[in-house]
């Protein structure tokens, strides 16, 4: 099996509304850099992301990804603008919403 290692983070503390698909934050930063969550080919720029509970009732989201250093600023703008979006309507029809969190 493969590792793949990232060599750039973004973290943030997420609030979702009911309802939820605890999918949809990293479905919505894919298809910022992707242009769709099931596209063909490898990703552009390759990223990971996991989402898991703290204690408070919020969520913590880890975003991991490689880009170029001279487009690493615009791939973090990307993955903020989607992040900060706070929504995203998944295969299903089902619309998930969140908000950050500081």
């Amino acid at each position: 099996m493969t590792q793949c290692t990232f060599s750039h983070r973004c973290e943030y503390r997420i609030r979702f509304e009911p309802g939820y698909d605890e999918r949809a934050p990293g479905g919505a930063i894919t298809v910022a850099l992707c242009g769709h969550w099931d596209h063909e080919g490898p990703c552009r720029w390759p990223h990971f992301s996991a989402i898991s509970p703290d204690p408070s009732g919020h969520h913590r989201l880890v975003v991991e990804f490689n880009a170029p250093e001279d487009e690493l600023e615009m791939v973090r703008a990307k993955i903020d603008a989607a992040v900060s979006h706070g929504q995203l309507t998944g295969p299903d029809g089902v619309v998930s919403n969140w908000a950050i969190h500081l």
